[in-house]
């Protein structure tokens, strides 16, 4: 009986090591946009992300973001995985080609 718990607690432990690895990455990704957009802007402030979307197979993320202490609607912008370069321009073409519906 002994020899069946060694498989399970591995499944399980590579399960969690996968699932916890992935919610991890989420949350730099986040970091890592709000810096680029605070750095675009030429600000020190809070960033809020809204209404965010993985496109391009998970390779980009779409969505709105905000100032946090500006009374601003949110604006939109597109964030590419791959080169780590944020556009805030919705009129620009990668918003367009990516982000446009």
């Amino acid at each position: 009986m002994h020899n069946l718990y060694i498989p399970v607690i591995a499944i399980l432990a590579a399960f969690a090591i996968i699932f916890g690895g992935q919610a991890i990455s989420d949350s730099y990704v986040d970091d890592d946009i709000k810096s680029l957009i605070s750095k675009q802007l030429g600000v020190d402030s809070e960033i809020e992300l809204q209404a965010m979307k993985e496109v391009q197979k998970g390779y980009g993320v779409c969505g709105l973001y905000q100032i946090a202490d500006q009374d601003q609607p949110f604006a939109p912008f597109y964030y590419s995985k791959v080169n780590e370069r944020v556009t805030l321009d919705a009129e620009s073409e990668r918003y367009r080609r990516h982000c446009g519906d």
